[in-house]
Order: structure tokens, then C-alpha cells, then sequence
């Protein structure tokens, strides 16, 4: 403990001394930066995030620092830190809402990080195309600023995480429609990525349907409607047109067909996930029309979690200054 307070003195009067060595030089000219000086022996003994409150526009951030130092709401410390989901910067400034704390341990800094959600979009994207899998980093620097120097601690934060949201659309239950002296039954329905764009995002659908019947002739499939949703939020709807489609009896045939996701709602989605503690609800329906009639609505229910902030790995404590 002595030599922790012993070593916060010797920052603040490395700071005071070069401060009054500077006086007899020549001013540094107007904007200039004040340069930087690593500080020795502090340590990160942990980092933690959690989600702080989520509006129409803006995530929030909860980060907490346990710094081996007990004294460090005695120096004026700022944060500066930059958020990224797959290499994307999702935000970058000065920490919000700042509090050091003594603890038994050290000095728990706790501060606010905001995402613009507008870039939610940015890593659904990058999201789907590395195969649902996504890298969280946070890096900042503990600032203590002097009248001349900046003294900065580095600090980084890593985790990585991977979903499989289509998995429970995919199903090998038979589903059979009967019309009087024909039927048809639905072998298998699977689910996969398709094209991914700024706009929309592709799933596609591949039915197995066969024909039981030893009769001879088929109903005519004629189109197939559909309805994607998340948390209850709408995300694709529609139809494939007309196929029209004859199954013989004994035969199986393939029906492939594509849902696109409105990418423009994927904001409302997250918003929606992350005020769920990070669980997605979805469904998928879907409702064959034959030449003799329709089927009722047919649901494919289920969901997801994600833990965006959950920690893997060792702390990285960056040793380097700017």
C-alpha cells in the first residue's frame, strides 16, 4: 500500500516538475498536443461490461476497471475509448458518467460507452457473411492529465461469440395434407444464408414434398406464402408466385424458395434483443395454396441468445503509448 502512494506522488511530481522545467522553454504553439508518458506498475486486475440503458437510438456501455491503485481519485483521470463488433468501430470518445471508487483491491473506474445504433446494420451484415461469427474488442486508455503531460495506461478487452440462428428452422417432421382421395406430406424443410446486401438479408428454403397416394394425379401446388418475424418484429413476408407444381403419386419433389429480411428493421430487432438480455423469439410461418384449396398457417417456432459482453481470455494490458 506504501509503495502504491509513493508511486502516485512520484507521477504527480513528475508531472509538477516537468511542468516547471517547461516554463523557461519556448511555448509550445497553439493546439499542439501535450505529449504522453506511460505510467509504471499500474495494473488491470479486471474488466467487465454490461449493458446499460438502450434507446430508439443509442446503446449504452457499462464498463468497470479494477486498477491496483487505491489512490487514483486523488490525479484527474479521463477515458478514452473505442468499441468494435468484427473490426467495425461502433463507437469511439471520451468515457461518460465517470466514478473511481476505493475498493479493498484497488480503484474501480466505472464509465458509459455509446453505440449509435445506426451501425447495428454494419455488423448483422458482417455478422451472417463470417458464418455467424462475431469478435467484440474495447480499447481505451486510463488518461491522468497534467498542466504539460498526459500520463496513459493502455487497456484492451476481447471476446468472441457464434450464433446458429437458422438451426431451428430446419426439421425433419412429417407433416402430411390430406384432400379427400390425395395427399401430400412435407418430408423435411431446411434453411440456409443466401445473398447478403445493404438492404436485404436472404434465407432460403428447401421443401421436401411427397406424394403417399396410390391413386393416380396430384393437387397442383401452386405457391407457397410465408412470414419470418423476430421478438414479434416483422422481418420478411411474402410469396413465391406461381410455381405451379405436380407431384406424382410415389414421387418427391424439392420446392426452393427465398424469405428476405428487411435489413431497414434490424435496428428495431437489436434493440429489441439486447432489452431481452441478449434472447431472440422467432417464427416462421408458411402456408401451402393447391389447385383444390389452401393449407392452414404452419409455424416453425423457437430461439437464440447471444453474450455479446461475456469475457474470454486473459486481460490484454497494452503496453504501448500513443
Amino acid at each position: 500500500m506504501a509503495k502504491r502512494a509513493l508511486l502516485l506522488v512520484l507521477v504527480l511530481i513528475l508531472g509538477i516538475s516537468y511542468a516547471v522545467s517547461a516554463q523557461g522553454e519556448t511555448s509550445p504553439q497553439k493546439g499542439a498536443e501535450k505529449p504522453t508518458i506511460v505510467i509504471p506498475n499500474l495494473k488491470i486486475e479486471n474488466i467487465s461490461n454490461s449493458w446499460g440503458p438502450v434507446s430508439s437510438d443509442i446503446t449504452t456501455i457499462i464498463t468497470k476497471v479494477l486498477v491496483n491503485e487505491p489512490n487514483l481519485s486523488l490525479v484527474p483521470l479521463s477515458i478514452s475509448c473505442n468499441i468494435y463488433l468484427n473490426d467495425i468501430k461502433m463507437s469511439e470518445g471520451v468515457g461518460e458518467n465517470l466514478t473511481i471508487e476505493r475498493v479493498a483491491s484497488g480503484s474501480l473506474v466505472l464509465f458509459t460507452s455509446k453505440i449509435d445504433n445506426e451501425n447495428i446494420v454494419k455488423w448483422w451484415l458482417s455478422h451472417i457473411k463470417n458464418g455467424e461469427r462475431s469478435k467484440v474488442k474495447i480499447e481505451g486508455k486510463l488518461i491522468i492529465s497534467l498542466e504539460k503531460v498526459n500520463l496513459v495506461y493502455p487497456f484492451s478487452w476481447e471476446t468472441k461469440f457464434q450464433t446458429n440462428i437458422l438451426e431451428g428452422l430446419n426439421t425433419k417432421k412429417m407433416v402430411r395434407f390430406n384432400f379427400g382421395l390425395y395427399a401430400l406430406e412435407i418430408r423435411s424443410l431446411h434453411s440456409k444464408w443466401g445473398k447478403v446486401t445493404a438492404k436485404e438479408t436472404e434465407v432460403k428454403h428447401t421443401v421436401k414434398i411427397y406424394n403417399p397416394s396410390i391413386i393416380p394425379g396430384s393437387p397442383i401446388v401452386r405457391k407457397i406464402k410465408y412470414e419470418l418475424s423476430l421478438n414479434g418484429i416483422k422481418m420478411a413476408e411474402g410469396n413465391t408466385g406461381l410455381l405451379p407444381m405436380i407431384i406424382w403419386p410415389g414421387k418427391t419433389k424439392l420446392i426452393t424458395f427465398a424469405t428476405k429480411m428487411d435489413n431497414r428493421k434490424i435496428k428495431a430487432w437489436w434493440i429489441s434483443h439486447i432489452n431481452s438480455e441478449e434472447k431472440t423469439h422467432y417464427r416462421f410461418s408458411y402456408r401451402f395454396y393447391f389447385s383444390i384449396g389452401s393449407t392452414k398457417w404452419r409455424d416453425r417456432k423457437g430461439a437464440f441468445k447471444t453474450n455479446f459482453l461475456a469475457k474470454t481470455g486473459d486481460i490484454d494490458c497494452v503496453k504501448s503509448s500513443d
